[in-house]
């Protein structure tokens, strides 16, 4: 891997259209070159825009619509699927006060070429501040197991998030078990084979490690961005959200269980907090 760091541009980025905005710079900040025929092979083009700090936006992606160097090859990757938004982790871990940097990934260039003659797209920023209803932190968020949230982002956003208590697991497991049972035996199962496999799936359906947390989660919009907890002490504890199948969604921390005075921190993302800035880069060179 090759690195290089280069001074600031001439590159100005405008908002989109009916509101006027100032106009921002843009530094590329480093370029990582990555020539080799691995999976890991692309090129890595990081912006850094000094007008914004990383407290000031949560998440970004960037929608790149044209990319060549100066061969004129494409450094597009048809093939490749939309990028979603990613976590600005220097948001949250000493680097606030610093501009944000955000990664342009590319396909490598051909091996003769010296700059990446051009990349314009947009970048696209999550900035929770632009909207009140961004957030919503419920305290004490264990204590309402079996309960839907109250939040009037939550309200705002038309999100419905209820923590699953281990009672209406039981019942659900019961039933979802019934359910089984009936498809087992009208499959022809004889009463040996359907008791070994209402034993396995029993054992397994709807059993969840002791740090998890399972939820019903209604998001007809798809606002929710990210879950995460915050404990006692404001520290901020990453939380993988995924889906479990048969309407439930998990929270996990990997083996920290969420503690009785922890909140429960959904940021969502809303008309108001993204906003998308075009871009062009010109002549960027290579290492």
């Amino acid at each position: 891997m090759k690195n290089t760091t280069k001074k600031i541009l001439a590159i100005a980025l405008f908002s989109l259209p009916l509101f006027a905005q100032p106009k921002l710079d843009v530094n590329v900040k480093q370029v990582n070159d990555r020539r080799t025929k691995g999976s890991f092979s692309q090129l890595t083009i990081t912006v850094e825009l000094p007008k914004l700090k990383n407290s000031e936006v949560a998440a970004s992606r960037v929608l790149v619509s044209s990319a060549v160097d100066d061969s004129g090859q494409t450094l597009i990757d048809a093939e490749a699927a939309a990028p979603e938004l990613e976590t600005n982790m220097r948001g949250s871990y000493g680097g606030e006060a610093e501009p944000v940097a955000i990664p342009v990934t590319l396909k490598n260039p051909a091996r003769k070429s010296t700059t990446v003659k051009q990349v314009s797209g947009e970048i696209e920023l999550f900035m929770p501040g632009k909207d009140p209803n961004s957030v919503a932190e419920i305290a004490k968020f264990a204590s309402q197991s079996g309960k839907t949230l109250s939040h009037k982002a939550l309200k705002a956003n038309g999100v419905e998030i209820t923590p699953v208590s281990e009672a209406q697991l039981a019942v659900e497991r019961k039933r979802l078990g019934e359910v089984h049972k009936k498809e087992l035996t009208d499959a022809g199962y004889d009463e040996e084979s359907l008791k070994s496999a209402m034993t396995d799936y029993m054992e397994s359906v709807l059993k969840f490690d002791d740090a998890d947390v399972p939820m019903r989660v209604k998001d007809p919009n798809k606002r929710i961005q990210e879950m995460v907890y915050v404990d006692g002490k404001g520290e901020v504890k990453r939380a993988m959200m995924r889906d479990e199948g048969n309407g439930y969604t998990v929270l996990s921390t990997w083996g920290e269980k969420p503690q009785a005075d922890w909140k429960l921190r959904v940021s969502m993302k809303t008309p108001k907090n993204i906003v998308r800035y075009p871009f062009v880069l010109t002549n960027v060179a290579l290492p």
